[in-house]
């Protein structure tokens, strides 16, 4: 402990744990190199997929090496899971998001552009093989949802991102059986909390009564099936 940090510890311990915090947020998760940057990077600059700071944490404790994923959104994501997964497979809609993930794009890597909603969706039907992973994370989601779980692997997971706005996304997942893990929090760039959530075949008990995630410092803004409209929420993907 140098000594600003021991006078600031003597002076005020609240106030040093506080401020604890805050550093491991700005630097330990990276949020202020992203926040800089306007782009999802941990702190030594590498790519992150733009979900909740626990969410990531979590992901990045498994073994993906012999796993797939298909992603509905791509972005920096994208270059995440190339680094970790076997395959992965992304569709986007965004002509400009579709040359600039091509570009960057590992051999373990395809990209597919589809910018009708059907076309979109279809997508992942079009693939030779079920995903171990499946990641919702741009236009269509509740669409994109209900084609996930027909091309799932049998232990497969689907992740939601931005689920505390979609809850009728998470509710139909739900009702199809799977059992939804939020993971809550901060995560890069944005100045908000929102919630990741990820869903597991097991339709446990526990489960009923279940309300959707509210986090605190979140956004209080829901997105229902009849003004999806694309899925997208402000802010959230617009660098992805």
């Amino acid at each position: 402990m140098n000594l600003l940090r021991r006078l600031l510890h003597r002076a005020s311990p609240s106030l040093y744990r506080f401020g604890q915090n805050l550093h491991t947020l700005a630097f330990g998760h990276g949020q202020w190199r992203s926040i800089r940057q306007g782009t999802p990077l941990n702190a030594a600059g590498m790519a992150l997929p733009w979900y909740t700071y626990p969410a990531i944490e979590y992901l990045s404790q498994f073994d993906f090496s012999e796993r797939t994923v298909f992603e509905f959104g791509g972005g920096y994501s994208s270059l995440f899971w190339s680094g970790r997964a076997a395959l992965v497979v992304t569709v986007e809609s965004d002509p400009v998001w579709f040359d600039r993930i091509r570009r960057e794009s590992a051999p373990n890597q395809r990209t597919l552009l589809r910018q009708a909603r059907d076309a979109y969706v279809a997508a992942l039907a079009e693939q030779p093989d079920r995903f171990d992973i499946i990641a919702i994370d741009g236009k269509w989601r509740h669409a994109c949802a209900a084609a996930a779980v027909g091309y799932l692997r049998e232990h497969g997971m689907i992740i939601l991102d931005n689920s505390d706005k979609f809850p009728a996304v998470a509710d139909f997942l739900r009702g199809q059986g799977f059992f939804e893990i939020d993971f809550s929090g901060f995560g890069p760039v944005n100045n908000y909390t929102w919630t990741t959530s990820m869903f597991v075949r097991a339709p446990l008990p526990l489960q009923r009564g279940f309300r959707p995630p509210r986090p605190v410092g979140g956004r209080d803004v829901t997105v229902g099936p009849a003004d999806e409209n694309g899925g997208t929420t402000t802010g959230q993907d617009a660098t992805r």
